[in-house]
C-alpha cells in the first residue's frame, strides 16, 4: 500500500463520482493531493476528509489560464507532480437529433478541452520531477457510442484518441511518464 506513498497527486472533477474516489484512496495510500472542481463546497469537504493530505483548489478545467495557476500552486505547495487525474467531465441526455450546438461545445470543452490542458500543462512539471503517470478518465462509451449521449461519447472517444497519442510521446520523448485512459460503465 506504499506504491503512491508521498507522490504528488492533482485530481480534477474530484467533489463528487470517481475523482472522490480516487482522492479517498490516493490519500488512504499517502499520496499528498491537489483536488480540483468548480464546486468549491463539495470540493473543501472532501480535501478535508483527506487526513491532512489534500489541499483544494478551484478550478474550471475548460479555462486554459487555470492551469499555470494550478501547476505553480502545486509545486509551491508540495515541491514536484508525479500524478495527474484528469477526472473533470459532464453529459448532457441527448442524441444527434436534440444535441445543442451549447451543449456539445461545453462538453468538449470540459472533457476533452479539460483534458488536453492537464496533459500538456502537467508533462514539464512531470519530466522535472523524474516522471509520472497521467490517467485520464474516458468510458466504455469511448468504445461502442451510446445514442442518448453523442457528445458525451464523442468526447470520451477524444480522450482515448489523445492518450494514445500522448503516451507514444512521452515514450519518444523518455521522459518517464505513462498516460493512460480508464473506461468505466
Amino acid at each position: 500500500m506504499e506504491r503512491v506513498l508521498n507522490r504528488v497527486a492533482i485530481i480534477t472533477g474530484a467533489a463528487s463520482g470517481l475523482g472522490k474516489a480516487d482522492a479517498y484512496r490516493l490519500a488512504e495510500e499517502g499520496a499528498k493531493l491537489v483536488l480540483t472542481d468548480i464546486n468549491v463546497q463539495e470540493g473543501k469537504k472532501v480535501a478535508g476528509e483527506c487526513n491532512g493530505k489534500a489541499i483544494f483548489f478551484e478550478q474550471d478545467v475548460s479555462i486554459e489560464s487555470s492551469w499555470p495557476v494550478l501547476m505553480e500552486t502545486t509545486i509551491a505547495e508540495f515541491g514536484r507532480l508525479d500524478i495527474l487525474v484528469n477526472n473533470a467531465g459532464i453529459a448532457h441526455i441527448a442524441n444527434i437529433e436534440n444535441t445543442s450546438t451549447d451543449h456539445w461545445n461545453e462538453i468538449l470543452r470540459v472533457s476533452l478541452d479539460g483534458t488536453f490542458f492537464g496533459c500538456r500543462s502537467a508533462i514539464p512539471e512531470m519530466t522535472k520531477s523524474g516522471g509520472g503517470s497521467i490517467i485520464n478518465m474516458s468510458s466504455t462509451t469511448a468504445l461502442v457510442g451510446l445514442s442518448p449521449y453523442l457528445a458525451y461519447s464523442a468526447a470520451k472517444g477524444g480522450i482515448r484518441s489523445m492518450t494514445k497519442s500522448i503516451a507514444i510521446h512521452c515514450i519518444e520523448q523518455k521522459n518517464n511518464i505513462r498516460c493512460n485512459s480508464v473506461h468505466p460503465g
